[in-house]
């Protein structure tokens, strides 16, 4: 028997996982074989200021969803896991079908501790504005945390607040294909940065402010963020 062609079997996974509803992220595999996402996150992936070259680093990636932090990560030469409330099918098989080696365990932020390991680079993109606790789940982060973390999350204009550190609530529940969520909260960026200094981390400073929109087609949404990028 044959082997299947390679780009036969990539072209029946995109057009499966696009039938049954695309993925949180847009994958372009080329050939013109895309997974239609929410967000395209290669326009934005600048303003986060990943080090090019993670050869040698333990990465965790908090919030994973469909896994483009995670990828991105284990492309450039990382040790990679990555953890979400969800059971990881759609991200295993994005995974295998990039040719990946990255570790998916489905787990909450709030349950991370010292014995779940030492990384080098934490990533946590999109997440906080949904957690009721945004401080307690900084203070998980920062326990598993050995180098740097690159957080971002919601953000509020930081020149209305004359550089106050500055919480909104949002309390706005939304319901879409993947069930119900909340947003809870938008910070300025001194609010993130004095959250990370409380947890224990040594130095905290801005990296970059940007307006992250879903696709054309999808939920409509063009949300300011911000990235704060802490060390140990």
């Amino acid at each position: 028997m044959n082997n299947p062609d390679p780009l036969e079997k990539l072209h029946q996974i995109v057009q499966e996982i696009n039938k049954a509803g695309g993925s949180y992220h847009k994958f372009a595999f080329g050939n013109n074989l895309v997974i239609n996402g929410a967000y395209d996150m290669t326009k934005y992936l600048h303003y986060y200021g990943i080090p090019e070259d993670l050869t040698g680093k333990t990465v965790l990636d908090i919030g994973t969803s469909t896994g483009f932090f995670a990828f991105e990560c284990a492309r450039r030469k990382a040790q990679v896991t990555a953890i979400d409330l969800w059971d990881g099918i759609l991200f295993n098989t994005i995974r295998d079908t990039l040719g990946l080696d990255v570790r998916y365990v489905q787990k909450s932020v709030y349950d991370l501790d010292p014995n779940f390991g030492q990384f080098d680079l934490v990533v946590c993109g999109s997440l906080l504005l949904h957690l009721r606790d945004i401080f307690g789940a900084i203070e998980r982060i920062r326990s598993v945390c050995q180098g740097e973390a690159i957080i971002a999350t919601a953000a509020i204009d930081d020149h209305k607040f004359d550089d106050k550190a500055c919480c909104e609530f949002i309390g706005s529940r939304t319901l879409d294909e993947a069930g119900e969520y909340w947003v809870y909260w938008r910070l300025n960026a001194m609010a993130l940065k004095k959250m990370l200094l409380a947890a224990g981390f040594s130095e905290a400073s801005k990296v970059s402010k940007f307006i992250l929109e879903s696709e054309p087609g999808k939920e409509g949404f063009a949300t300011p963020h911000v990235v704060v990028k802490a060390t140990v």
